[in-house]
């Protein structure tokens, strides 16, 4: 069933280009371009894919262009060919995760007015992930899945030159009581605020065929997991799904991962049997969800979840 799916969403994305720097619509006020104030080099890395994506759309919401890579040891290759202002590392990387890169470079460089700003990536928001990011050289953090508003925040607390009278403080969504929603449509209405509805809905359709080619990448490494019964591998790719999830608002199926990632890492996940197939219909589920979602904002309606019977009845 999944392997339908993954045809059915990144199929519909085939021959697709990296989009343009988005423009105001006809009609709309001209949005603020800190490019415009201050240029800036961006050298981004992250091991997911969707999670590239996303960062190359806010960056060119911004007027910026960002190099993309895959981990810390690209980074550092990167910054030997040129110079970046910015660098952005993700915590969680194969070969050279984003503490590692982050202090290699301040060995490299240890005058910071000479070395780029560095901001972490991260799906956790404690103290002690703070206080690791600072002690390794870094800047700021950015907790994943962060809005517009907050990467510009952040870029005005590092490049005060950026700023504007027109910044607004970061929009943090109200989690709903109860169950998670398939997809969290507050989520996806704040997060890129300042975008058009045509805008918005465009960018969601590209993110959503990236996630389903990030899943058709990692569900090989869930499978085998679960057939080995190896909680370290089930750990390393249930934290590469979250993280995807997470980003397109996905609340009950990003849940669903990060509670089975804390009993991977603890070595107390027993679902082996049962886990594949319950991901599978999550993933159907939110999949429909979402295309109903897209379908429907791009026609100026207004969204709705689904009720029992429709979009969310394999849940």
């Amino acid at each position: 069933m999944h392997q339908e799916l993954f045809t059915q969403v990144a199929g519909a994305g085939a021959g697709a280009t990296a989009p343009a720097p988005a423009t105001s619509a006809p009609g709309e006020s001209p949005q603020p371009r800190p490019r415009a104030r201050l240029p800036l080099h961006i050298l981004a890395a992250d091991d997911v894919r969707t999670n590239r994506s996303f960062i190359r759309q806010l960056a060119g919401y911004f007027g910026y262009e960002a190099e993309l890579v895959e981990n810390g040891a690209e980074v550092l290759a990167a910054l030997g060919r040129g110079s970046f202002d910015l660098v952005l590392l993700d915590l969680h990387m194969p070969v050279m995760d984003g503490l590692e890169a982050a202090r290699e470079i301040v060995r490299l460089q240890p005058d910071p007015s000479r070395r780029p700003r560095m901001v972490a990536l991260t799906a956790e928001a404690s103290a002690d992930d703070r206080k690791a990011c600072l002690a390794a050289g870094m800047d700021d953090c950015l907790v994943k899945p962060f809005s517009l508003n907050a990467f510009k925040a952040c870029l005005a607390r590092l490049f005060p030159e950026t700023s504007s009278a027109q910044m607004s403080a970061p929009i943090v969504p109200l989690a709903a009581p109860g169950q998670p929603p398939l997809v969290d449509f507050a989520h996806l209405d704040v997060a890129i605020s300042g975008l058009s509805r045509t805008q918005l809905t465009a960018m969601y359709r590209r993110m959503h065929r990236a996630v389903a080619s990030d899943l058709e990448m990692i569900w090989p490494r869930v499978v085998k997991a679960a057939s080995s019964q190896d909680q370290g591998q089930l750990a390393d790719a249930l934290h590469a799904l979250k993280g995807c999830f997470s980003t397109l608002g996905w609340s009950r199926i990003t849940g669903y991962c990060a509670a089975a990632m804390r009993r991977a890492r603890a070595q107390q996940f027993t679902e082996w049997s049962t886990f594949p197939d319950e991901l599978q219909k999550l993933y159907a589920a939110s999949t429909a969800e979402m295309t109903r979602y897209l379908a429907t904002a791009g026609s100026g309606e207004s969204v709705a979840p689904a009720k029992n019977g429709e979009a969310g009845k394999d849940r």
